[in-house]
């Protein structure tokens, strides 16, 4: 498929992902939504809870001349959330507190019979020249600037929160400039597995301009790679309009049947 277009990185930030505690589905969210608007995403970097580590794989990204890179994780209270610190020491810009989220936390606090914010406000940490990102289901407040031609985004780590400020408050930047749209189907092809990979292969060659990616695992016995198996494959089509990868889609997937069927295959899109 073509490499270029509206270009996305992701840095996640967190111990707790460097320590195999958590898994990192962020991510792989943030890959399937931004491909639904239209974006690639190039790279994600996991990194510790350090602020040279932080800043360090933001500057490679910006070198990469990247049109978004969005953070997760590190924007919590504790002493060790450090992404707006380290966002701004890369960048050389002051960290401030949004009044409307310091508003918010005083109330939820308030409500809770807590008095003493002032580590809680530390979920209102902001950059000088940026704009706050609210957070419809918890207290840390996200942010996003500009720096060159690259736009820098940060959501906090846990899923729900990260989910609804994006879709909110960032979703419609990316379709809005974004040149192509993405629409992606797994399908399953049942077929003898000897005859699976030369139709593969020539699907692979006639439509360079879409993603075709098989989840077949070599069978251990040569008799097994004469018997039928279901071979998941990944396909992903590209076009301007949602309605052109879908019209594209179809035609490959109908392709696709038609040259299993004339080895006694199938392809199986439900």
């Amino acid at each position: 498929m073509r490499r270029y277009g509206f270009s996305v990185e992701v840095i996640a930030t967190g111990d707790e992902i460097m320590f195999g505690r958590i898994v990192d589905t962020n991510s792989s969210w943030i890959a399937r939504r931004a491909a639904e608007l239209g974006a690639r995403l190039r790279r994600v970097t996991c990194v510790g809870d350090d602020v040279d580590e932080i800043g360090a794989a933001l500057r490679e990204a910006l070198r990469r001349e990247n049109d978004m890179v969005i953070f997760t994780g590190g924007l919590g209270p504790s002493e060790d959330d450090l992404t707006v610190e380290s966002i701004g020491r890369a960048l050389g810009r002051g960290v401030v507190l949004d009044p409307g989220a310091v508003e918010k936390i005083r109330r939820i606090y308030a409500a809770r019979g807590v008095h003493d914010t002032s580590r809680g406000e530390r979920m209102a940490r902001v950059l000088e020249g940026s704009d706050a990102i609210p957070n419809p289901v918890g207290m840390s407040t996200g942010m996003i600037l500009r720096e060159g031609r690259t736009t820098i985004v940060t959501f906090p780590g846990i899923p729900a929160e990260m989910e609804a400020m994006f879709n909110e408050h960032v979703a419609h930047i990316i379709e809005e400039r974004s040149r192509s749209r993405f629409v992606a189907r797994t399908v399953t092809a049942r077929v003898v597995f000897n005859d699976f990979f030369p139709v593969y292969r020539e699907m692979q060659r006639d439509y360079p301009d879409v993603y075709l990616k098989n989840a077949a695992t070599p069978p251990e016995s040569p008799e097994e790679r004469l018997k039928v198996k279901d071979i998941k494959v990944d396909v992903v089509a590209e076009g301007a309009t949602r309605e052109e990868c879908e019209a594209r889609m179809r035609a490959v997937l109908e392709d696709f049947g038609r040259r299993l069927g004339a080895f006694g295959g199938k392809l199986l899109t439900e």
